[in-house]
């Protein structure tokens, strides 16, 4: 007993189970403050307290079974990740979105353990053979990202769905697909998304367009222009549209695929996002963004400061008063939190950490050689990675806010316990790193040459041996 627990201890990888409980005490922490500051249920605390117990409770459990067991059953957990994935539509929806099971004083959301299982199944699909090497040997993997992808789309959860596509891409890349290949379905994706569709203008929005839009004509063509000087009427709805054009007696605006399929919360979200400058935007679509911009602001270098400005107002009552007004604190928007209380040298913080599970979860996918363990250390931190950078892009204006929580941070059972049993699984690819005397997994090219090096000592051998037979014969007469 004592041989087993001391063997775990030793190739535990510390820096990232530090690292992790670092970030749970500063999610925790996060959530007292916006709670004391905004108001809201000391519950919140407490229940997520118990969360993180139940985390590391799952992270044990996944760093102590053998990932080579997880992975024979990563098939059957991605079916039933799959199945509840289609009875959550089924349920009662929670604030618009079918996400959630509702169990009492809990609620599990199957999106986030579906993220898990679709990394342990795709690193055991692709772990043997080079049919991705081939541009159609990527149908499958993508075929099947597709499937947890569109389910989630019908919650609808957006921000879950986009971290399928880089984690996807990130373990085939490490499973030696050719870039080329990558690149193109990226290219190819990105047409149909943005691909140009026409849609008419009703004639409301035509009678109030005289006073906010500024037209130019080219011959039969009327192209529309949104006037810098003009103000916009109430009632008049600036579309998201490449261009507005008249043809004849009708006007159409030329919009991307992507935005004729969206819903129309997401659509505002989008609008909010790329005309943050608009004040009339900022105050309805962009008002989440707006005040998490405040909040950011307010945090200064090491938190907001009490000293009164001109105005007689200080940064202490700015960050007050935009935390009060931010929608979703706790979950999608601690980032902010923890910036304007802790400043800039509290984000600093918050990423030197998480570049620690970047770097050393990095170090685990490369010095393993076990080609099912490296793709699945590639994935999880793919998915980590994508997850940060979105979460952390949307609440300060760099993405469309999409409704993702912050690893680890942000207040919730199922994301917590999810990352915490990712980060459980790439502990145990570092605790049980393979020794393989066999040839590299994925390195083709050295592959091609070995094989090329072990022809040609072949060839000059047998060449050799012809050589001594023909002297050996001339001696002997």
């Amino acid at each position: 007993m004592l041989k087993t627990v001391g063997a775990y201890l030793r190739y535990t990888s510390w820096p990232i189970v530090a690292a992790m409980l670092a970030l749970m005490t500063i999610g925790i922490c996060a959530l007292h403050v916006s709670i004391d500051t905004a108001g809201g249920s000391g519950r919140s605390v407490t229940y997520q307290t118990a969360y993180a117990a139940v985390a590391l409770v799952a992270f044990f459990v996944a760093s102590v079974i053998p990932y080579q067991k997880i992975g024979r059953a990563s098939y059957a957990i991605f079916g039933i990740c799959i199945a509840l994935l289609i009875a959550v539509l089924f349920t009662t929806p929670i604030k618009g979105s079918a996400r959630w099971f509702d169990l009492g004083p809990i609620k599990v959301q199957p999106s986030e353990m579906a993220k898990l299982a679709y990394i342990l199944m795709l690193a055991w699909y692709l772990r043997r053979g080079s049919r991705y090497r081939q541009l159609r040997g990527l149908i499958v993997p993508f075929a099947v990202s597709f499937l947890p992808m569109g389910l989630i789309l019908i919650e609808p959860d957006l921000g879950t769905s986009l971290l399928f596509l880089p984690t996807l891409y990130f373990m085939l890349f490490m499973a030696g697909a050719k870039l080329r290949h990558l690149l193109l379905i990226l290219a190819l994706g990105a047409a149909v998304i943005l691909l140009p569709v026409p849609r008419e203008v009703g004639e409301d929005a035509l009678e109030l367009q005289e006073k906010a839009y500024a037209a130019s004509s080219f011959g039969p063509l009327t192209i529309y222009g949104v006037s810098d000087d003009a103000d916009a009427p109430e009632g008049l709805d600036l579309p998201i549209a490449y261009v507005r054009v008249g043809v004849g007696d009708s006007v159409y605006d030329i919009q991307p695929l992507s935005i004729r399929l969206m819903r129309g919360h997401q659509m505002d979200r989008i609008k909010g996002w790329l005309r943050q400058d608009d004040e009339k935007v900022a105050i309805k679509e962009g008002f989440q963004l707006r005040w998490s911009l405040i909040t950011l602001a307010a945090g200064g270098w090491r938190g907001p400061s009490d000293e009164v400005d001109a105005s007689g107002a200080s940064a202490q009552d700015m960050y007050t008063l935009a935390l009060q007004q931010l929608p979703h604190e706790k979950t999608d928007f601690i980032f902010s939190v923890i910036a304007g209380r802790w400043g800039l040298l509290g984000c600093l913080v918050l990423l030197a950490l998480y570049g620690v599970i970047f770097v050393f979860g990095l170090e685990i996918s490369t010095v393993t050689d076990d080609p099912f363990g490296r793709l699945l250390a590639v994935g999880i931190v793919g998915l980590l990675l994508s997850q940060v950078m979105i979460n952390i892009g949307m609440t300060m204006g760099l993405m469309p806010i999409t409704g993702m929580t912050l690893p680890m941070v942000s207040y919730g059972g199922s994301s917590l316990v999810a990352s915490c049993t990712a980060l459980g699984l790439l502990v145990n690819v570092a605790r049980r790193r393979a020794i393989y005397l066999s040839r590299r997994p994925f390195d083709y090219s050295r592959r091609r040459q070995r094989q090329a090096n072990i022809d040609s000592a072949k060839e000059l051998s047998s060449r050799n041996n012809g050589s001594e037979n023909g002297t050996r014969n001339a001696d002997y007469h």
